[in-house]
Formats: C-alpha cells, sequence, structure tokens
C-alpha cells in the first residue's frame, strides 16, 4: 500500500492516512483479504506517531473499511458490489458531491469531468 503524506495540503495526517486506505481498498490496491500493516510498522514507515495511525485505522474500523482480528491482524472489510440499477445512483451522488467541493474553490463541473478522465487514462 502506497501512502504519501502532504504536510502543505492543510489535510490532517491520520486523515490523508484513512483517505490512501479508501483509495487502496478501491482501487483494490489493498486485496480484500490482505492484511494491513500493523499500527506500529505503518507508523514506522510513514515517520509518524503510532496514535496518528491508531486515529486513522479507528476512523476506518468505525466507518466500516476495516476490521481488526484480536491475534491476527486488520483486514479490510469485504465491500458489497453495487448494483447496475443503482450504479448510476451511486455514481451521480459521487459526481455531485466532487463537483460541489470543486465550486468551493472555483473549478467548474467540466473541468472535474476532464480531471477523472486524465486520471483513468494515467491509470493505464
Amino acid at each position: 500500500m502506497r501512502i504519501n503524506l502532504d504536510y502543505d495540503r492543510g489535510v490532517p495526517v491520520y486523515r490523508q492516512i484513512y483517505e490512501a486506505v479508501v483509495v487502496g481498498l478501491s482501487t483494490e490496491e489493498l486485496p480484500p483479504d490482505e492484511q494491513l500493516p500493523t499500527i506500529h510498522t505503518l507508523a514506522s514507515q510513514l515517520r509518524v506517531n503510532p496514535n496518528t495511525v491508531a486515529r486513522a485505522y479507528r476512523d476506518l474500523e468505525r466507518d466500516g473499511y476495516i476490521r481488526g482480528q484480536r491475534g491476527r491482524g486488520t483486514f479490510p472489510v469485504p465491500r458489497p458490489k453495487v448494483q447496475d440499477d443503482a450504479r448510476d445512483t451511486v455514481l451521480r451522488a459521487v459526481f455531485d458531491q466532487a463537483v460541489t467541493e470543486a465550486a468551493r474553490h472555483g473549478i467548474t463541473a467540466r473541468q472535474v469531468a476532464d480531471y477523472f478522465r486524465k486520471a483513468v487514462d494515467d491509470e493505464k
């Protein structure tokens, strides 16, 4: 799992870890059956306080993305697949949220859509 911290971004480090795990799960960079690094291992790799990683993991568990298993480690929670008939509704909600957030920064819906297309093309 790749986590790049940006201390100039204005987003708390624990939240950046949270977001990186969510993205890793959604892109399957972090397979659903793969154990996450321990709190101390990840803290050491990122050179952050273990409490920072613990907070990210706690929030991820609260939100249903991961589950700690005593004596085994921390694992992703299998996410239900979105049915085809609900997919458009979910995608529309995601897009609307992105457009709303972008508008706060003076970015248009077209620019958001263009960026999404470019990001997908860059992954290929």
